[in-house]
């Protein structure tokens, strides 16, 4: 079992396999868990919203319809597995195709767009819509293109906004023009910040401990490359991973940006070589 605690919220987790012998025991894991929590709580003058409570499991398709999803017992509250999950304000489906949170993330930044002052857009676009598109935007890593297309069509709404452009105009000289990365490489470019932060002791341990470093099996001029291994996947969901998907990204920057020894210097030509590669094709 482990977890993750925040200030108001705390989330206990436990993953396994199927038959259905082990949804059983692991769901009985939690449950002992959460009542000594509940027992805590109630020690120290607190109290649990049992019925406010989520519960949600993941897995893939396959796997969820070999299992009877089950209810979790919180104190006399029976709690269904839910449809969506909150958490880090990211919203996630059972099947983790994130179509929930571009659902949410899309109509709540539509709300900002209706009202804007196009004298103050650009800012009023990076405080309400830009910084909702970045939040969690790792996690769309690995997603078909046409999962990503609403997300664009909202980040070209914003650039056409701010440069007053009209609907029927190009969009990839606009954002360009803006130096603004599409989605496809805003997602990229927070992986490998991540990856970065998690080398130089800037991430948390759990993030840090899923990064190896690639050794040869005899001395090669690759090992002075500050490469990183990857691990072996087998399916499209392992590659998606951050443990796959990281050291795949980093393994392919240039030398220059992987040995830079500044948060700054990374961002900066992390960044611009991300652009280079994105509007290559745009005189």
């Amino acid at each position: 079992l482990k977890y993750h605690v925040y200030a108001d919220d705390t989330q206990p987790y436990i993953s396994y396999k199927p038959p259905q012998t082990h949804c059983d025991s692991s769901i009985r894991i939690l449950e002992i868990c959460i009542n000594e929590i509940r027992a805590w709580m109630r020690n120290n003058c607190l109290k649990l919203d049992d019925d406010k409570t989520e519960f949600i499991l993941f897995g893939s398709r396959q796997n969820l319809s070999k299992i009877d999803k089950s209810h979790i017992k919180i104190g006399e509250s029976l709690i269904p597995p839910g449809t969506t999950g909150q958490r880090s304000g990211c919203c996630f489906d059972p099947s983790m195709t994130m179509k929930s949170h571009k659902s949410t993330l899309t109509h709540s930044s539509i709300i900002y767009i209706k009202f804007l002052n196009r004298d103050a857009a650009e800012q009023i676009v990076h405080a309400f819509i830009t910084s909702r598109i970045d939040n969690g935007n790792a996690l769309l890593y690995g997603l078909p293109q046409r999962q990503i297309d609403r997300l664009q069509r909202l980040q070209n709404t914003e650039a056409r906004i701010v440069t007053l452009s009209e609907r029927s105009c190009h969009i990839t000289p606009i954002l360009k023009e803006l130096h603004w990365l599409s989605i496809s490489y805003r997602r990229i470019y927070k992986l490998l910040l991540i990856t970065y932060e998690a080398l130089n002791d800037i991430a948390p341990s759990y993030i840090s401990n899923l990064l190896h470093p690639y050794t040869p099996p005899r001395r090669l001029c690759s090992s002075s490359m500050a490469l990183l291994r990857v691990p072996v996947s087998k399916h499209s969901s392992g590659d998606r991973s951050f443990e796959v998907a990281a050291p795949r990204l980093w393994n392919g920057m240039p030398l220059g940006i992987r040995q830079c020894t500044t948060l700054a210097v990374y961002k900066r030509l992390l960044k611009t070589h991300l652009i280079t590669q994105a509007f290559r094709n745009v005189d």
